[in-house]
């Protein structure tokens, strides 16, 4: 049977380098998304992030679903925003190569399932905003950024009854883990909020339009593995991938 191939973005980082070694920069993403990916049956394939644009949208015609990953911030100036102070490790290279390839696995009909920033990349790509510092921008906000010693289900969602998020976890609420300190504030054109934290603050997306586009602004790869609960986003990528 063939496994559907699931391309999964890659951010990038420096080494440190002393005085005698180059700078190196490194491609990759948290072995915990291509595990849930394959757990799922699919089949993980990795796109490294690179700086011509149509080489990365040519790597969509080897894939049947887009999965974008959790990383730094998004350039503000991508949706018309000055830099609050506390924003960090943005990667312009990375923001048009992902704002790219999410219009056109739109254009495509490929299935897209957003992750954290993933979420947030997809909001920005169709013309939405973003919420810059939850603690300083969002009155009486919640902790929405974990430092717990393991795996922690932080805080909980209450979910849309009518949403395809409810249908895929079958959950009208959850708790779930949390590492931002950024959100959706307006919502682009053809999404639709599924669910929200207790101080309102945006906790996912889908397609507002029946397409096959689900996001989530918590990280299921990273408890997929001891939270059963969660696994079923991937399943659903997995399976809408299946149909192409």
């Amino acid at each position: 049977m063939k496994r559907p191939i699931i391309l999964i973005t890659a951010g990038r980082k420096n080494e440190s380098a002393g005085d005698s070694k180059p700078q190196t920069v490194w491609n990759g993403c948290d072995i915990d998304y291509t595990q849930s990916v394959a757990r799922s049956g699919g089949a993980p394939l990795l796109l490294p992030c690179i700086t011509d644009e149509q080489t990365a949208i040519a790597s969509l015609k080897a894939a049947d679903g887009l999965l974008l990953t959790g990383g730094g911030d998004i350039l503000s100036l991508n949706y018309g925003e000055e830099p609050h102070l506390t924003s960090a490790w943005q990667d312009p290279t990375r923001d048009a190569n992902e704002i790219a390839l999410t219009r056109v696995a739109l254009e495509k009909g490929i299935p897209i399932l957003g992750i954290c920033r993933g979420l947030q990349l997809l909001n920005v790509a169709l013309g939405g905003t973003l919420i810059q510092d939850i603690p300083s921008q969002v009155p009486n906000s919640i902790k929405h950024y974990g430092a717990g010693l393991t795996t922690t289900l932080l805080h909980s969602i209450d979910i849309e009854p009518d949403s395809l998020l409810h249908q895929v976890l079958g959950n009208g609420k959850m708790a779930v883990n949390s590492y931002h300190h950024q959100a959706a504030k307006d919502v682009a054109p053809g999404l639709k909020i599924n669910s929200r934290a207790k101080d309102g603050v945006i906790e996912g997306l889908e397609s507002s339009e029946g397409k096959p586009v689900l996001s989530v602004q918590f990280h299921p790869e990273e408890i997929a593995d001891v939270y059963p609960q969660f696994q079923p986003l991937f399943d659903w990528l997995v399976l809408e991938a299946g149909k192409k």
